[in-house]
């Protein structure tokens, strides 16, 4: 996977997260509400999986990466 440069993506300082806002960040996989902990399918029709992901019979009715 390529690195991914701040400076090439021209942003902002209004756009920049400062260290004290990083901390307050939670989620992401293994936090109990991230895209993959989601359940979806016929039995959860309500839950909807985040972009670039979708829902999979192949991984028990959780949403995964496409």
């Amino acid at each position: 996977m390529k690195k991914l440069s701040l400076e090439m993506l021209r942003l902002s300082t209004n756009e920049i997260l400062e260290r004290s806002q990083m901390k307050k960040i939670t989620g992401g996989y293994g936090g109990g509400a991230g895209c993959l902990d989601m359940k979806c399918g016929s039995k959860h029709p309500n839950n909807v999986c985040c972009a670039q992901t979708s829902c999979s019979d192949l991984t028990s009715g959780f949403c995964r990466v496409n």
